[in-house]
C-alpha cells in the first residue's frame, strides 16, 4: 500500500512471518484476501507478488466511490448535527493546511480517504460502509503514483475543499456532491484513464 514494494516484487511466506512473528497460517489467510481484492497474485507452488495497478480498474473504483460519496452526502448531510458539522469542518481545515501537491502521496491519499469515510459513516448507510471498507478503502489508498500532483489539481482540490467546508456548513447535500463528483473526475478518473491508455497505446 506505501509503495514500498514494486509490482511483481516476489513476497516470501518466511520474511512476513519473520517480520510479524506469527505462524505460517495467518500470513497465508491474509495473502489470501489481498489476492480476492486484486492487491497480490498468488500462483501456487509458483509465486506470490504484488499485483501491478490496473489503472483502468482504479478509475472504475474511484467512479464508485465518487458515486457513493455523493449520494452520502445528499441523504446525510441534511440531517447533520453541530458536532457532525465541526469535525467535517476540521478535517478539511487540516487538509487545507497541509501542501496538497503531495496529495498522491501515502499520507496524502489517507487524509482524503479519512474525509470521504467520514461523509459515508455520518449517512449511516450500512451497506456502502461495508463497501467503502471492505472493497475500496486498500485500493483509494494506495499511492499510484508517489509524487507531486500538477499544481493545477493541487488548486483545483484547495478550491474543492474550500466548496465543500461551505456546503458541510450549510447543510447543503446537494452542493457537497456537486462539488465531489467532478473532483473525483477532473483529478483522479480522467488522469487515471489517460495514464491507462497511454500505457495501452506503448504495448501496441
Amino acid at each position: 500500500m506505501s509503495g514500498r514494494m514494486r509490482a511483481h516484487e516476489e513476497i516470501r511466506d518466511q520474511d512476513l512471518q519473520a517480520e510479524y512473528g506469527v505462524s505460517r497460517t495467518p500470513i497465508r489467510e491474509a495473502l489470501n484476501r489481498l489476492a480476492e481484492l486484486g492487491l497480490v497474485e498468488v500462483r501456487t507452488n509458483r509465486f506470490t507478488r504484488v499485483a501491478p495497478v490496473d489503472l483502468n480498474a482504479q478509475a472504475d473504483r474511484a467512479e464508485a466511490a465518487a458515486a457513493m460519496i455523493g449520494y452520502s452526502a445528499v441523504t446525510g448531510m441534511p440531517g447533520y448535527t453541530d458536532a457532525q458539522i465541526a469535525s467535517l469542518q476540521r478535517r478539511i481545515d487540516d487538509m487545507l493546511g497541509t501542501d496538497l501537491a503531495w496529495a498522491a502521496t501515502r499520507a496524502g491519499l489517507q487524509h482524503w480517504y479519512a474525509l470521504w469515510a467520514e461523509i459515508v459513516t455520518n449517512a449511516g448507510n450500512r451497506t456502502m460502509i461495508g463497501i467503502l471498507d471492505g472493497q475500496l478503502a486498500l485500493h483509494l489508498t494506495r499511492t499510484v503514483p508517489d509524487e507531486r500532483v500538477p499544481a493545477e489539481f493541487a488548486a483545483h482540490m484547495r478550491t474543492a475543499l474550500g466548496q465543500l467546508r461551505d456546503a458541510v456548513g450549510h447543510r447543503d447535500g446537494r452542493a457537497a456532491r456537486d462539488v465531489i463528483e467532478p473532483l473525483f473526475a477532473h483529478v483522479t478518473i480522467a488522469p487515471l484513464r489517460a495514464a491507462a491508455a497511454a500505457v495501452a497505446g506503448s504495448r501496441s
